[in-house]
């Protein structure tokens, strides 16, 4: 028999699938060779983006809600308006303006193959604000994004391209900077380049320990539990023993720190042992963005959503987490089994890119005790398949890869008289989707246009609006978010606020504050005798700006401004004005 399979093996069409393998291994290998390659080389360098002191408020993947944070964010002195300066020769490779995101944002591309991205930009050099411009009046919309073809703006090393900001999701005055490999879009840890300039003497801070059962029981309960750590010296720090039986993991709550701040960062690097042996290690030092949501399989998501934010790094890798470029060795997808009466003896280190370490110890008692949980009731929803839920008011489907495990979906619907649906309840909100679900609400109450309607999300009594669809007596949108969700109506138009309006001529500022309480302000456009005029919008601030500087009209007598904002249900509001300037 072994013959004939060394025989069969050998047969043409078999030889061929072999090779043809082979090739293929060969080229991954080759390919992940190059990437690895490109990660960081030693023999390209940056000049500093900023020409004061380098001081991090974040560093390179943090855990951040829904992703990894990609760059490094660093101090303005609690400022705006500090020059820029391109780290390396190049060209400017893409533009990007958004009320949200990386706000105003610029990226320069190297002949080295990495791109560098400076985002939240109060302003851009003028011989980029002008290109800007033109593309904003040519659209006739403050938001853009376009690629540019090389030689078009043209950069040198240390050329001053910007102005520090605040612009976007941004939630203070700094610079966020991040070194990408070109090719593959991929954002690097930057620090490599800039860590001669930042000090850093200081350990990483461990503040608890969680150990989780799986097929298990952790202090004689089926649910996790969680440690305080006390300093023992010497950065080693240690907590109360935990008992426990059958199938258990870990987790941890920690965080870096750096000289001369206060502030608090990721860990870059985290191992584990059991009884000496490696169960664990993560290093976060390169993502991507196609993987940046598996942040939400790597910590705690249920204490994430439960707890104001708190964040515990764990050693399990859930079945549906394909999170490629974080972990390193990891035994048993980081489970471990308790099944002596004994005590088992863990120890964490926790690194930063200097070499600063901290040591964490902890006890496990291995204590006999029943080990099989009790059966939730309700629906499986598989991580490995798409699922769907259906009832006479609700529809609910998810795509193959939207959960990272087996979870057991229940949902409950309760009568309101306050929306146009009933409150569902589908799941809770502290199970995390990958990709997007879709949900289908059956309306109550359908007596209005059927564009009035939009969906709501509540969570802790804080309402977000979800766009979605009319359907024949059903909503439908897409939803990223587990938890309660119903049908509301929007009938009310934006306001639009004039701020300061008798001193728009005098400033040079036309400036607007316009809102919207119900689905949200979905655009706007501003017209001055008739020509379509560009207003800045800062959404954080619910502001609209508008420099008659730069504008093509001219100066000198009266001007009517005409104002127009719709929100997501198609609601106009239009404000008229007339102004001297």
């Amino acid at each position: 028999a072994k013959n004939f399979v060394f025989r069969f093996l050998l047969c043409s069409p078999c030889t061929i699938f072999a090779n043809y393998m082979k090739k293929i291994v060969l080229s991954l290998y080759l390919l992940a060779t190059v990437v690895a390659a490109w990660a960081y080389r030693p023999d390209v360098t940056f000049v500093s983006p900023l020409n004061i002191p380098l001081v991090l408020s974040a560093n390179f993947g943090e855990l951040r809600p829904n992703h990894f944070h990609s760059g490094l964010d660093f101090k303005t002195q609690g400022r705006t308006g500090l020059p820029v300066f391109a780290a390396d020769s190049g060209y400017v490779s893409r533009i990007a303006v958004s009320p949200w995101g990386y706000g105003n944002a610029l990226y320069i591309t190297h002949p080295s193959g990495y791109t560098t991205v400076y985002g939240h930009l109060l302003s851009f050099a003028p011989f980029i604000a002008d290109r800007v411009r033109q593309m904003q009046y040519e659209r006739e919309s403050f938001a853009i994004d376009t690629m540019l073809p090389p030689g078009t703006i043209l950069v040198d090393r240390g050329m001053r391209v910007a102005t520090s900001g605040n612009t976007g999701s941004s939630g203070g005055p700094h610079l966020h900077f991040e070194v990408r490999h070109t090719e593959s879009e991929s954002p690097l840890d930057p620090l490599p380049w800039f860590a001669r300039k930042i000090k850093d003497n200081i350990a990483p801070e461990p503040r608890q320990l969680a150990l989780y059962p799986h097929d298990g029981v952790v202090d004689g309960k089926h649910r996790k539990a969680v440690r305080s750590l006390q300093a023992q010296g010497g950065n080693v720090y240690t907590t109360a023993a935990f008992t426990a039986w059958g199938e258990v993991s870990v987790g941890i709550k920690a965080y870096d720190r750096m000289s001369g701040t206060s502030n608090i960062y990721g860990v870059r690097s985290v191992k584990c042992w059991i009884d000496d042996s490696l169960l664990y290690e993560s290093l976060v030092d390169s993502i991507t963005f196609a993987e940046t949501r598996y942040v939400n399989a790597l910590i705690d998501y249920d204490e994430l959503r439960s707890n104001n934010g708190s964040t515990i790094m764990r050693t399990y890798i859930a079945p549906g987490n394909h999170l490629s470029t974080v972990y390193g060795d990891v035994s048993n997808r980081g489970i471990f089994v308790v099944d002596e009466a004994r005590t088992y003896r863990g120890r964490f280190e926790l690194t930063d890119y200097y070499g600063n370490r901290s040591t964490v110890r902890f006890t496990i008692k291995g204590t006999p005790g029943e080990t099989v949980r009790r059966t939730a009731t309700g629906e499986l929803f598989a991580y490995d398949r798409a699922n769907s839920y259906e009832t006479d008011d609700m529809r609910f489907s998810l795509p193959e890869g939207a959960l990272y495990e087996d979870v057991t979906f229940t949902h409950s619907a309760e009568e309101s008289s306050r929306y146009y649906s009933a409150l569902h309840k589908v799941l809770k909100p502290t199970v995390p989707l990958h990709t997007w679900g879709e949900l289908a609400l059956k309306l109550t109450c359908d007596t209005l246009p059927d564009s009035c309607y939009y969906m709501v999300y509540i969570r802790n009594g804080r309402k977000s609006p979800v766009v979605g669809r009319y359907d024949a007596g059903w909503y439908v949108a897409r939803v990223r978010d587990l938890g309660t969700y119903a049908v509301a109506a929007d009938t009310i138009p934006p306001t639009i606020t004039p701020l300061n309006s008798a001193k728009w001529g005098t400033n040079g500022t036309v400036s607007l504050k316009i809102t919207d309480a119900g689905s949200g302000i979905s655009s706007y456009r501003g017209e001055i005798d008739g020509m379509f005029c560009l207003f800045e919008y800062d959404a954080k601030r619910s502001r609209l700006t508008c420099r008659l500087k730069n504008t093509p009209l001219t100066r000198g007598g009266s001007h009517r401004l005409v104002m127009t904002v719709a929100d997501e249900c198609g609601n106009r509001k239009v404000l008229k004005r007339t102004f001297t300037w």
